[in-house]
């Protein structure tokens, strides 16, 4: 119809119910040939996934190499998100990761990049070898967490490094916590650099002008975005856009290709292209029940006694490009002055008020409202933390019971040459001055506190034992209390490892 508004449209998502409802005779893949083979999957959920489970049957296009339904509504995506153009990724934000550093670093290449990044963003330097050049993050002390990086630092590194190819920033941090990225952007295009992003947490940005300015606005050329994150898609389905001409397209998208699985999940697809839809149409009304929702949320905390839950007036206090923007959908509760580690507030809201947030950490637990998020799911937390604070007020001081760490591990080799060295496994005791071959991080949110070719410290040492003795999640390659490193013994460092600088 003329005049109709494109984005009412979901290519995808009509031609998989198309296929459905035309009840074909399935001699292709998968093996339950639409839902016939009943499981408990289709027998305790609706019958329906299964029977829309198609592997790119004729009429709903290839992900590969998508000429159809798929291309339109990636074509609808872009548009929506200013981007030239958005790959589905079925294979979350760290496909899209994985797929910009093969696509677009070589062997060797440098990147600048802050140290607090994904684990996903290590991965991606050891698949492509190229070579990391750290900044570090501004370090809130009183929160015990990472936030951005100061433009100075980007530009520092810039200078010393103008080989580098790339820099790579985050847009926001786990905790919503955004640096200058339009400043990053121009200092680094007045370089030659080309400026990637990991938006994991920042899809509702390209939906609010009351929100931080996404990636694509900002100038970036290509961004990883989790639309499941905050607009509404399935867990696993994310996107990647891209921008401008410093990128060689058509390199990034064979990546993209060796990177992306063969059989997509069509329901993955299905949900990018309803979710943008939605978003597309009410993200901004969306949104703003969100921010109502938060400050609601945030004013409720504060007036419980042994909490606090900063707001954008407490962060620009800090005056520091490093905090340049917020997300308030964010809610950061600090429980220091309930006398427990976010840890124990993460498990015993869960246990005690049936109350799911997204994690905790060593003085905060983070709680995220998004657009499924309900007035009485605001309630239902509030009441949960009164409820906490009365259970702990004969605990409630104020004090620090671990230093906030504030530095990060140093590097000695490149992620690859630190993966592939030959590894030998130590007691975690006895690793401190080795090299480790293994990346180590708490999840969520996901930061590593080591990686292949860092010099192990005891700082590390205690944080991985402290979290391992708090029944934190510590995904590590080896097992129990113990550490793989370099075996220095099989591999002289100074005659196979390159210097790292």
């Amino acid at each position: 119809m003329k005049g109709k508004n494109p984005q009412e449209r979901t290519p995808f998502l009509d031609a998989m119910l198309d296929y459905y409802r035309s009840r074909p005779i399935p001699f292709d893949v998968p093996g339950h040939k639409m839902g016939r083979l009943v499981t408990d999957l289709s027998r305790r959920l609706t019958p329906l996934i299964l029977e829309t489970d198609a592997n790119a049957p004729i009429g709903m296009d290839h992900l590969m190499n998508p000429h159809g339904v798929i291309k339109e509504s990636e074509q609808l995506m872009a548009k929506l998100c200013h981007a030239d153009h958005a790959l589905f990724s079925i294979n979350g934000t760290t496909g899209g990761i994985l797929s910009m550093f093969l696509g677009i670093l070589d062997n060797r290449d440098k990147v600048i990049l802050p140290r607090n990044c994904h684990k996903s963003v290590i991965s991606a330097l050891i698949i492509s070898g190229a070579v990391p050049l750290f900044v570090a993050p501004d370090i809130d002390d009183e929160l015990s967490i990472a936030n951005g990086v100061r433009v100075e630092d980007y530009v520092r590194m810039m200078d010393e490094h103008p080989e580098a190819k790339a820099v790579f920033v985050i847009n926001p941090t786990y905790f919503g916590i955004v640096s200058d990225l339009r400043r990053i952007v121009e200092e680094a295009h007045r370089r030659n650099m080309i400026v990637m992003v990991d938006e994991a947490h920042g899809s509702n940005f390209y939906f609010s002008k009351k929100l931080p300015l996404s990636a694509m606005d900002c100038g970036a050329d290509v961004s990883s975005v989790s639309f499941h994150k905050n607009s509404g898609s399935l867990t696993q389905s994310s996107i990647l856009l891209v921008r401008g001409e410093r990128i060689n397209f058509a390199e990034l998208r064979r990546a993209y290709s060796m990177l992306t699985s063969t059989s997509p999940n069509p329901l993955l697809i299905a949900s990018l292209d309803a979710a943008r839809k939605e978003m597309a149409l009410r993200g901004e009304e969306l949104i703003e029940k969100d921010l109502a929702l938060a400050e609601r949320a945030r004013k409720g905390i504060n007036a419980i006694p042994g909490l606090f839950c900063p707001g954008r007036e407490a962060l620009e206090k800090k005056d520091s490009d490093a905090l340049y923007d917020f997300d308030p959908t964010k809610l950061i509760i600090s429980v220091r002055g309930l006398g427990l580690y976010g840890y124990d507030v993460y498990k015993e809201l869960r246990k005690q008020s049936n109350i799911q947030l997204e994690l905790g950490e060593f003085y905060v637990v983070l709680a995220l409202i998004g657009p499924g998020t309900t007035e009485e799911d605001v309630e239902a937390l509030l009441g949960a933390l009164r409820e906490l604070s009365a259970r702990h007020a004969s605990d409630r001081v104020v004090h620090h019971r671990r230093k906030a760490v504030a530095s990060f591990p140093k590097a000695i080799v490149p992620p690859r040459e630190g993966y592939d060295a030959p590894s030998r496994i130590v007691p975690l005791k006895d690793a401190v001055g080795a090299i480790s071959a293994e990346t180590v991080m708490a999840y969520p949110p996901g930061i590593p506190l080591l990686i292949p070719g860092e010099l192990v410290t005891l700082d590390v040492v205690r944080q991985i034992a402290f979290l391992e003795r708090e029944q934190g999640q510590v995904l590590k390659d080896s097992d129990g209390r113990s550490l793989k490193v370099i075996d220095v013994k099989n591999w002289y460092l100074e005659n196979e490892l390159s210097p790292f600088f």
